[in-house]
């Protein structure tokens, strides 16, 4: 019983000492969508995203497939995202 207690305990810190600006992934992975768009590098007229993986720690690497409307090659896209920022993004190449 007391080491559950100090279990919880530890817990309870922890949780209290993470970042307030960290964002959920579900929030990095539509930050990395619009940061896409807006920087015209997959505008939703031309391209279908499609998200693949989110990797990383305090630095998030979010990655997409796109496929052109128009048809054509498939291609990835990459975004870093820190909190709530996107530090970068571009078509992997």
């Amino acid at each position: 019983m007391k080491n559950l207690l100090i279990a919880a305990a530890a817990a309870t810190i922890a949780l209290s000492l993470a970042p307030a600006y960290a964002a959920s992934s579900s929030e990095q992975i539509s930050l990395c969508g619009a940061a896409l768009e807006d920087q015209g590098i997959a505008p939703a007229d031309q391209f279908k995203k499609k998200f693949v993986t989110i990797k990383g720690a305090a630095l998030k690497t979010v990655t997409f497939k796109l496929t052109p409307l128009a048809g054509g090659e498939p291609q990835v896209a990459e975004c870093q995202v820190k909190g709530r920022t996107v530090v970068g993004a571009a078509i992997k190449a």
